[in-house]
C-alpha cells in the first residue's frame, strides 16, 4: 500500500492539472482511507446525547440568573429592619412625673405655723397644692412654677382659697426656701394677679438672692423637696 504522505501527493496532483482517471493503487487507497474515516465516525455518537442534556441545563441556569437579576432591577434590594420596610424608630421615653413637696413645721410671729406641700414636678413644669396653715387662717395655692437662684428656690401659683385676712382668692402666691440646715421657709402671702401674666413670669420678677433672712423662719421639723429641674 502507497504510504500516507504518497498519497496527498497524487491527491493533489488529481485535482489541480492531473489525470482524469485515477491510478488503481491510488483509487484502492483513497477508499481504504474512506472506509477508516467512516468507522471513526461510528464511534464517536455516544457522546452527543451527554452533550444534548448539558446544553439545556446550561441554557437554564443562564435563564434563571436572568431572572434574578432582572427581577432586582424591578424590586430594588430588600429593605433593611425586617419584615415591612424600613426600620421603625425607638419610642422616645417619657420622663415619669417626680413627686415633689413635703411637710414643714416653723413658727411665724412666735405661733406654729406648717406649710405642707403635694405636688409632682415632670421637667420644669409643676402641679399640686401648697396648704399653709398660720395663726391667722388657712390659704391653699394651687401650684403652677417653680424657680431658683444658687441656694433659694420657691414654688408658686394661683391662690385657690384663704381665711387669712387680707388675701384673695386668685391673686399669685409662693412658698420660698432657702436651704440650709435646717431649711429656711418664707410665705408670699399674696400678690395681686394682672390680667394675661404667668405664673414663670411673675415668679421670675422675684429676685430671690435678694430676700432678707429677716423674712425667712428655720423649719423646726420635716424638709421640702424642690423639683429636680426647677424653671431658671
Amino acid at each position: 500500500m502507497t504510504a500516507p504522505h504518497d498519497l496527498d501527493r497524487l491527491l493533489q496532483a488529481y485535482l489541480t492539472d492531473g489525470p482524469t482517471d485515477l491510478p488503481d493503487p491510488s483509487f484502492d487507497a483513497v477508499r481504504d482511507r474512506i472506509e477508516a474515516t467512516r468507522q471513526r465516525v461510528v464511534i464517536g455518537p455516544w457522546r452527543m446525547p451527554i452533550m444534548n442534556k448539558l446544553v439545556p441545563i446550561g441554557l437554564g441556569a443562564a435563564a434563571v440568573v436572568v431572572a434574578i437579576f432582572i427581577g432586582i432591577q424591578l424590586l430594588g434590594p430588600p429593605a433593611s429592619g425586617g419584615v415591612g420596610g424600613a426600620p421603625s424608630a425607638a419610642p422616645t421615653a417619657t420622663p415619669s412625673p417626680t413627686a415633689i413637696g413635703g411637710i414643714v413645721d416653723y413658727r411665724l410671729d412666735g405661733a406654729p405655723a406648717t406649710t405642707k406641700v403635694d405636688a409632682v414636678a415632670d421637667g420644669t413644669s409643676v402641679s399640686g397644692t401648697a396648704v399653709t396653715t398660720l395663726s391667722r387662717g388657712t390659704h391653699t395655692v394651687q401650684l403652677e412654677c417653680a424657680a431658683r437662684d444658687g441656694d433659694t428656690w420657691a414654688f408658686g401659683g394661683t391662690i385657690e382659697q384663704t381665711t387669712v385676712p387680707g388675701e384673695g382668692a386668685g391673686d399669685w402666691s409662693a412658698v420660698i426656701v432657702r436651704d440650709g440646715s435646717p431649711q429656711q421657709i418664707g410665705i408670699w402671702l399674696s400678690d395681686a394677679k394682672s390680667e394675661g401674666s404667668a405664673c414663670d413670669d411673675w415668679l421670675a420678677s422675684i429676685d430671690l438672692a435678694e430676700i432678707g433672712l429677716e423674712n425667712f423662719q428655720p423649719v423646726e421639723s420635716g424638709a421640702l423637696v424642690p423639683p429636680p429641674k426647677p424653671a431658671p
